[in-house]
């Protein structure tokens, strides 16, 4: 049945300060089908009545379906400046791994780049042979923050004028970058090269940075839409991040994830407002670094440490709890919680003692356990939006 509050208790009573479900980090688990995502939605709906600013980052495009949000999707109207990232980041991003020689040669490449696109205002590759090191020098101290692009689909030829070195015999000058390729160490490192290339070429480069320009579409930065509605209260409306088309590039999706996530974060330390803002990620195990000592640097878990300080939550949807490093699941307050069978999930929480789990494990769709913090946990029918029963029988409509 729909309602215009979130949820009613066992009571019958409405769980009408929907605020304070969002005032600390929630976590929201449970089984396939048992409602997780229903609850999202119900969440988000009454966020959006209030007026409270919400960003969703929508890894699989089901966030689509919510009324009256301002959707960028990655690929189509928005994308991603390389510029945002680091040379590893890059590399992470585009799937690359390399020697460390190869990796530091990125790192120059990308500078080089950036040198041609925002100093010499050419998107060509930098030639550095007989180059004054000097030179070359004082272009790199002039970059600046506002120079961080550059043309990465250059990144593969540029690589090459990296492996630069000075003569052998009495004709080396070595106050020049260089004066000869050193063709038998890019020799060596020619496959990896050549999956660069590869790799810059491909469907994932394109969504994610898309460098070619295309007439009569109009696309945005992400970083600079994320921004925006940091700094201007939204009237009623959701910002949904869809980065659906990057669902089988998995990696890809984590370094974009974290990466927008820690600039965020970054914007709003440097410029904080007063006007909180709640942080939506479905399915978010999937975006976590495999290597948990990898967690400190991630974006998800850098909001969850720091982002309640300047007015930021995050709400975590995920199936087990034991899918979350302990680490981050210790930083989440508020638990609303669905099916669970487990023992092992169930003790992984911190009101492990104060929760039964036969009565967990006999949850029905819908149903949950809200657990907020200072209040007495309540067992809760979660309502469907108002404009989900529309859309429903519009589908129905549809298929007959």
């Amino acid at each position: 049945m729909t309602q215009t509050t979130f949820a009613i208790t066992i009571a019958g009573k409405p769980v009408k300060d929907i605020h304070s479900l969002v005032a600390h980090h929630l976590l929201v688990v449970g089984q396939t089908g048992s409602g997780k995502t229903t609850s999202t939605l119900s969440l988000l709906d009454q966020l959006q009545r209030t007026n409270y600013t919400t960003i969703i980052f929508d890894p699989t495009g089901e966030y689509s379906k919510l009324p009256n949000s301002v959707t960028y999707k990655l690929g189509e109207n928005a994308y991603l400046e390389a510029g945002q990232l680091s040379a590893h980041q890059l590399r992470e991003a585009l799937q690359i791994s390399g020697s460390p020689l190869l990796n530091d040669k990125l790192s120059q490449a990308v500078d080089a780049l950036r040198i041609q696109q925002n100093l010499v205002r050419i998107r060509k590759p930098y030639v550095k042979i007989g180059v004054p090191i000097a030179d070359y020098q004082k272009q790199l101290a002039k970059l600046s923050n506002w120079s961080r692009s550059f043309a990465p689909q250059q990144l593969a030829e540029q690589l090459i004028e990296e492996f630069v070195i000075p003569y052998s015999d009495e004709r080396a000058n070595y106050a020049l970058l260089g004066q000869q390729y050193d063709r038998q160490t890019i020799n060596h490192e020619w496959n990896a090269i050549a999956t660069i290339r590869q790799r810059l070429a491909s469907d994932a480069f394109r969504v994610l940075f898309d460098p070619e320009p295309h007439p009569g579409i109009f696309k945005t930065e992400l970083n600079f839409v994320i921004k925006m509605f940091l700094e201007h209260r939204s009237s009623h409306r959701t910002l949904v991040i869809d980065l659906s088309k990057l669902k089988q590039y998995e990696e890809s999706q984590r370094v974009v994830i974290s990466l927008l996530l820690k600039n965020l974060l970054a914007a709003r330390l440097q410029k904080p407002n007063s006007f909180p803002v709640n942080i939506v990620l479905d399915e978010a195990h999937r975006y976590l670094p495999r290597d948990e000592h990898q967690l400190a640097d991630n974006g998800i878990f850098q909001v969850l440490r720091e982002g309640r300080k300047v007015g930021l939550s995050m709400t975590l949807i995920t199936q087990s709890p034991l899918d979350l490093p302990a680490r981050l699941r210790s930083q989440f307050a508020n638990l609303l919680l669905h099916h669970l069978t487990s023992p092992e999930e169930l003790s992984s929480l911190a009101i492990a003692d104060e929760i039964d789990l036969h009565e967990i494990s006999q949850l029905s769709t819908g149903e949950a356990v809200l657990s907020l913090v200072n209040e007495p946990q309540r067992k809760i029918n979660v309502n469907l939006p108002k404009w989900w029963e529309n859309n429903h029988d519009r589908n129905e409509e549809n298929e007959n």
